[in-house]
């Protein structure tokens, strides 16, 4: 009779059960079982902040904590408009970590409601050109179903980006059928230690 039970044991004596591994999470290898495990736990359970844009933002800085002062991106004619910068190189948007993710929206004034709109998030080292060129850049429909003289809805709405290195630049186009008219948002992130 040959002893099933015994020779299971023996193969599985020198496994150890992943729950009781120890892991490197995200200092250990990318893409491993438990780097995406410890991403997700992060992603869930990490700080999130959220930014406005400085007077004049540009490639250097771009952010501020502030309420009063949404990024505008400017539509083309039914195609994007200019990349505004929305994250600058000295600027730290998790405030000491040092990676982060764009995670949501909150699109505080549309100047056309009831059309959809498109919004391009851009990430790269170089010209926004060059990023939009490489494919480093992510977007969103919208459209709001909100009553004229209320036109965002108010609601954040997520986002998805890839974690970013701090020291990144970020831009942001925005696409409608008109000409010049301009979507207002302001931005929140999430901070990962490594």
């Amino acid at each position: 009779m040959i002893d099933i039970a015994g020779r299971l044991r023996r193969i599985f004596e020198g496994t150890n059960k992943i729950d009781d591994l120890a892991v490197d999470g995200l200092v250990g290898t990318e893409d491993s079982l438990a780097y995406k495990v410890n991403a997700i736990q992060n992603h869930n359970h990490s700080r999130e902040r959220w930014w406005g844009a400085v007077a004049v933002p540009d490639e250097t800085n771009a952010i501020e904590a502030n309420v009063t002062r949404p990024f505008a991106a400017i539509s083309g004619n039914d195609t994007w408009g200019a990349a505004i910068p929305i994250l600058g190189i000295a600027d730290d948007p998790t405030v000491g970590l040092a990676k982060f993710d764009l995670h949501r929206l909150l699109i505080t004034d549309l100047d056309n409601e009831t059309d959809a709109w498109r919004l391009r998030i851009i990430f790269g080292t170089g010209t926004s050109g060059d990023a939009i060129t490489a494919g480093q850049w992510t977007e969103v429909m919208l459209q709001s179903n909100a009553v004229p003289g209320n036109r965002a809805g108010g609601t954040p709405i997520e986002i998805q980006t890839n974690r970013k290195d701090v020291g990144i630049k970020c831009w942001a186009q925005s696409w409608n059928d008109t000409t010049g008219e301009i979507l207002s948002f302001f931005y929140g992130v999430h901070g990962y230690a490594g």
